[in-house]
């Protein structure tokens, strides 16, 4: 995908983001169990936010956070970086936001 995409993408989720709080519609952080790779999906009225909507996670650290999750039990933050091979960083974002 190239960047003039990726910027029409943004717009189009921005001015979602905008509507959906213009109704009052909540979003829900993203979370470990709950989140998906991509996909805003709907909780008890709410909407709970993907892994890629987290600045510094991208698609494919995205599709390896779920992945690593739904593979099977994940001990520590140590295991999940080994099963993912995500990167220090991207460990740190992860933290940061409070995903873990």
């Amino acid at each position: 995908m190239d960047a003039t995409q990726k910027e029409k993408d943004m717009v189009v989720a921005l001015q979602l983001a905008y509507e959906c709080l213009a109704r009052n519609i909540e979003f829900l952080p993203v979370d470990f169990k709950k989140s998906d790779s991509f996909k805003f999906l709907p909780e008890n009225g709410k909407i709970r936010l993907p892994f890629s909507s987290i600045a510094g996670v991208g698609d494919n650290a995205a599709e390896k956070i779920a992945e690593a999750r739904d593979s099977g039990e994940i001990f520590s933050i140590e295991d999940f970086q080994q099963k993912t091979s995500l990167s220090k960083t991207v460990i740190q974002v992860l933290k940061d936001n409070g995903v873990f």
